[in-house]
C-alpha cells in the first residue's frame, strides 16, 4: 500500500497496485512493479549480480560522505541520483562476482570526479599511533587551481565497512593529518584523497580521486 505526503494525492512512496512510486530529492517518480521471482531458483550468474549489486551498497553506504562531495556534479545532473547510488554506478567495475565470491579492487575505487587539478599526494604515513598523515605537492600554479581549495581524505576500513572522512586543509597547506578510531588500532585500511574548489575562479569544480595507498593503523 502506497504511503500518500501533501494535499489531496500529493507524493507517493510504495505500490499502488502494478506500479511502484517512489521520491528521490524531493521529485516524484513512478516504475513498473516488479513480478514476484518467489519460486524460481536463480542461476549463479543471477546470484553473481545480486552479490555485486549488494557490495556495491555497502561500499557506497562507507563512502557516502565522501561521495556526497567529490561526486556531486554527477549527483546533481540527475533528480534520482543520491551519493550512494552514485558510487555504485561509477564503481561497477571495482567489484567482480565469481562463484558467490566478491573480490573489491580497492585501488580503482572512484569518489570524487571532476576538473580541478589534483595535488600530488605522497604515500600514506602510519607511523604516530591511530593516525594517519599524507605530504602533497600543492599544485597551484597549475590552471584553474587555488591556492585556497580544499584537500581532503578518506579512509576505508573494510573490516567493519566503515569510512571516516578528513576535515580539509587547504592547498598550500601541502600536508594532512587525521585522527583514526582507538578501535581500528592493527588493522588494514585504505587511503584516498581529493580536492574541492575553494577560490574565487573555480567554485563548483572537484578533482578526481586519488588512491592514496593502504597501511596498517599504529
Amino acid at each position: 500500500m502506497s504511503q500518500n505526503f501533501g494535499a489531496v494525492l500529493g507524493k507517493q512512496s510504495g505500490k499502488i497496485g502494478p506500479i511502484v512510486g517512489r521520491i528521490v530529492n524531493g521529485k516524484q517518480f513512478y516504475a513498473a512493479r516488479p513480478s514476484s521471482r518467489k519460486n524460481k531458483e536463480l542461476s549463479p550468474k543471477e546470484k553473481d549480480a545480486r552479490l555485486k549489486f549488494s557490495v556495491l551498497g555497502r561500499l557506497g553506504r562507507a563512502f557516502r560522505n565522501a561521495s556526497k562531495l567529490g561526486l556531486s556534479g554527477y549527483i546533481k545532473a540527475a533528480p534520482y541520483r543520491n551519493p550512494v547510488s552514485a558510487f555504485s554506478k561509477k564503481n561497477t567495475d571495482s567489484v567482480h562476482c565469481a562463484d558467490g565470491i566478491a573480490e573489491i579492487e580497492f585501488g580503482s575505487i572512484i569518489c570524487a570526479e571532476g576538473i580541478l587539478p589534483q595535488v600530488g599526494f605522497s604515500a600514506a604515513n602510519f607511523d604516530e599511533p591511530l593516525q594517519v598523515s599524507v605530504a602533497f605537492s600543492p599544485n597551484s600554479d597549475v590552471p584553474d587551481a587555488d591556492a585556497d581549495d580544499d584537500i581532503y581524505l578518506f579512509v576505508l576500513e573494510p573490516e567493519s565497512n566503515q569510512g571516516i572522512l578528513s576535515a580539509p586543509v587547504k592547498r598550500s597547506t601541502a600536508s594532512i593529518d587525521m585522527h583514526l578510531p582507538s578501535t581500528w588500532s592493527g588493522l588494514t585500511v585504505h587511503v584516498y584523497g581529493f580536492a574541492v574548489a575553494g577560490g574565487r575562479n573555480n567554485q563548483g569544480l572537484t578533482s578526481n580521486s586519488a588512491y592514496i595507498g593502504t597501511g596498517n593503523v599504529g
